[in-house]
């Protein structure tokens, strides 16, 4: 199963860096999904359903922020990351 078939899981889930780095992933993918919504939207002149797109892509791309970040700290203080 690939990420993009996963469910989505949010931050309470996600316990290493490697589900937090999968979780990014899928909200970046969300995201990118709201935005091509968001285009085609604009397209037809439908500006409402566009600015929700766009606020959809704004939270999924906060909340992939805020995963990245977390795996990162994961990363740092896993006893691989010390040793190198």
């Amino acid at each position: 199963m690939s990420y993009t078939e996963a469910k989505s899981n949010d931050a309470p889930t996600a316990q290493t860096a490697q589900q937090h780095h999968l979780q990014a992933a899928e909200h970046l993918e969300q995201a990118a999904q709201s935005h091509k919504e968001a285009a085609k939207l604009t397209a037809s002149g439908e500006h409402k359903g566009v600015q929700i797109h766009v606020e959809k892509a704004k939270t999924h791309t906060a909340k992939a922020t805020e995963h990245m970040m977390e795996a990162e700290k994961k990363s740092a203080t896993s006893p691989a990351a010390v040793n190198t």
